[in-house]
């Protein structure tokens, strides 16, 4: 089982000059880089003679792990690189030795419109990384501005709805996660129109009719919305 524990591999990273001037990162343990695969038919990494990788990623120490947030390319050369299975997902995985260096440097590289593939996969299609946290995901989106040079995630406020809209009760997708916070966590994808389109005037004038109105009469409102009152008048 493997534990969140920034500081613990922190203090096994070190910095040290690379070449031109350059700060490199070095890993002082055996060390792993693991991501989704689905990063490949993304654009968002490239295996070469130095490999590229878009720096939202799990860093494994032992049974220990801390996460990169910076939502933009990063250059690293591992040594090996590997794929395997959790719960149903392929992940890849690209191994260290202790010594080797993990980033080339600790410049990134920003590239903007590698904003929009995350941004589907995260929030539109929900497909969230186990090693993603629930804060992580507004981090992520404020990120953008700084390190992928895009006004993306300008709005903090707007960061932090959009993560607690997609994030839900583990026990009931209905109930958002910081209503219940006790039951575990999962998330539901924008175009779900089962649990993103909340209510009925909503899911009838969007998309996906059929699947919106056995939607509309499965999870009846309690109330009417405002928009709803309107569009009877």
């Amino acid at each position: 089982m493997l534990k969140r524990d920034r500081v613990y591999v922190a203090q096994n990273l070190e910095i040290k000059d690379g070449p031109s001037s350059s700060k490199q990162i070095l890993t002082k343990k055996k060390a792993i880089i693991e991501f989704p695969s689905w990063y490949k038919e993304k654009g968002l990494y490239e295996i070469s003679e130095t490999s590229f990788i878009y720096g939202i990623f799990a860093i494994l120490m032992d049974d220990k792990y801390s996460v990169s947030l910076i939502p933009t390319i990063m250059s690293t050369t591992p040594i090996m690189v590997t794929e395997i299975d959790r719960e149903g997902v392929p992940y890849t995985q690209f191994h260290y030795a202790p010594g080797d260096v993990i980033l080339n440097t600790k410049q990134v590289i920003m590239q903007p419109f590698l904003t929009y593939p995350m941004f589907d996969m995260f929030f539109m299609q929900a497909k969230i990384p186990w090693y993603i946290e629930y804060t992580d995901l507004s981090k992520i989106l404020d990120n953008t501005v700084t390190y992928a040079g895009t006004n993306f995630g300008k709005s903090y406020i707007g960061n932090e709805v959009l993560t607690s809209f997609i994030a839900r009760s583990a026990a009931n997708k209905m109930l958002f996660y910081r209503q219940d916070s006790r039951k575990g966590i999962t998330y539901v994808d924008l175009m779900d129109v089962n649990y993103s389109t909340l209510s009925t005037v909503n899911k009838l004038a969007g998309n996906y009719f059929e699947a919106s109105l056995t939607s509309a009469l499965v999870q009846k409102e309690k109330k009417p919305t405002t928009l709803e009152n309107h569009v009877r008048n």
